[in-house]
């Protein structure tokens, strides 16, 4: 209002003071002088308002946008700026505007990573859908130290609200029920408010399978030299012995010499294994796809093991159910794999007992498994069935971890690497199939291969 009427007499002194001046010397009247004035007054208003009052709208307008209130913007009518048609420009602008902040939001919400935004008093205001299915919806408008309760996150999040960092990098561990979660996590003050009234950003990168491979690796690299590292020492104990003391005793020789190559072979199976293994780990992206007959792979299996059960006590039984279809695979690997199951089940059998190999056709996948809803295919079935002691469900959940062996007197006592359901596992899987374990008491164990078909 002010600049308004200030806007008036700039205009309308100038020749208010003209009209003035003609005045005094008596050049017009002064009831001359007094309808000019008054036609200059409603001329001025006029123009005033003609060219003044929309550009005034449309500012007051962009005011209330920058101050984050969205309300209608103003139409200029024909005219000088109506031809300009600047609030319908500005609209499209704003439409756009509009349509790439959705845009913006949407790939937010669909990012593959975590994403989080508080307030500057740390509540959280978003969250994308990945976050929210990591974290749960009630995530929502909860203050982060109420939502978790860990020091490393909050001592880190204190720093941003107070300033004193523009940004934090930290590892951060969040458990659930039934995992743990270790994120690559930043956190990062906005240069200003968003519209939601964000103020911090928190990205999180899942790097647990990265960080499982690394502990694996370890324990992988730690386990082979313990494995190689007691044969090793084993050895050099009889080599002094047989350089020492035992030099000239014959007998003494002859068993410590039986003995080294026990350990000798050990060593070979466990190289031999972990050659496996590398091998596997180095062609994991090839598919090599040979035309598998299982009843004749199984068989070929059964026989090159038949001497090794009876020098155990055991027999072995092969029963094909079904006239089994062919299979596309890597018949090597999948005679490794049947080769590894039927030798543990002669090693851990009870003495005097039949192993009973079985292959079957399934209309896919069992029922306890998560494809059973999503995958239809036909799959065949082989179980190694054999009676002894069983495993322990607190073992079956480690059974196919390398180096890892069910500490029981029998066990230590049993020749192996504990490489062998590994290599097994990790070849079903390159063959899209599955490998499943069930033992007790009274039933005995057996473990059952599932292989799709059309793989």
């Amino acid at each position: 209002m002010i600049r308004s009427i200030a806007r008036f007499f700039v205009i309308t002194m100038p020749a208010a003071a003209v009209l003035i001046f003609f005045f005094i010397f008596n050049e017009i009247s002064w009831l001359t002088s007094g309808i000019a004035l008054l036609l200059i007054f409603l001329v001025n208003a006029i123009i005033t308002k003609a060219f003044f009052r929309e550009p005034e709208s449309f500012i007051t307008y962009l005011r209330h946008l920058a101050q984050g209130r969205d309300i209608e913007p103003p139409r200029f009518h024909k005219g000088l700026f109506g031809s300009f048609r600047l609030a319908d420009a500005f609209q499209s602008v704003k439409n756009l505007w509009s349509n790439q902040t959705l845009s913006d939001a949407l790939i937010l919400e669909n990012l593959p990573d975590p994403l989080i935004m508080m307030n500057n008093e740390t509540t959280v205001v978003f969250a994308n859908q990945i976050a929210r299915s990591f974290f749960g919806e009630s995530i929502m408008h909860q203050t982060i130290s109420a939502a978790f309760s860990d020091d490393v996150l909050n001592t880190a999040l204190k720093r941003i609200v107070s300033e004193t960092s523009p940004a934090e990098w930290f590892e951060w561990n969040y458990h659930d029920d039934q995992t743990t979660y270790t994120f690559q996590t930043r956190l990062e003050r906005l240069p200003a408010p968003a519209k939601n009234g964000a103020i911090i950003v928190m990205t999180l990168h899942d790097i647990t399978p990265f960080k499982r491979f690394k502990q694996q690796q370890s324990d992988f690299f730690a386990n082979a030299s313990h494995e190689l590292k007691t044969p090793l020492a084993i050895l050099s104990g009889f080599i002094e012995t047989l350089q020492g003391p035992a030099k000239d005793d014959e007998t003494a020789r002859e068993k410590f010499l039986a003995m080294m190559a026990e350990q000798t072979g050990r060593m070979t199976h466990l190289v031999q294994d972990l050659l496996k293994t590398a091998r596997l780990q180095m062609t994991e992206q090839t598919n090599q796809r040979d035309v598998v007959l299982l009843p004749d792979l199984l068989q070929s299996v059964v026989e090159g093991l038949k001497i090794r059960a009876t020098q155990n006590d055991k027999t072995l039984t092969l029963k094909i159910v079904h006239d089994l279809p062919r299979l596309m695979g890597n018949r090597a690997e999948l005679h490794q794999v049947f080769q590894n199951l039927i030798d543990n089940a002669i090693k851990y059998g009870e003495p005097q007992s039949d192993i009973l190999i079985k292959a079957h056709l399934c209309n896919g996948f069992p029922k306890k498994s998560d494809r059973y809803f999503s995958d239809v295919r036909q799959v065949i079935a082989i179980s190694v069935h054999n009676t002894g002691n069983p495993i322990s469900p607190h073992h079956i959940d480690k059974l196919f971890d390398r180096f890892y062996r069910v500490d029981s007197l029998k066990s230590r006592r049993i020749e192996g690497t504990g490489l062998g359901l590994g290599i097994a596992q990790q070849i079903v899987n390159r063959h899209d199939g599955m490998i499943d374990v069930t033992s007790s008491a009274a039933a005995g164990t057996t473990f059952c291969v599932y292989l799709p078909v059309d793989f």
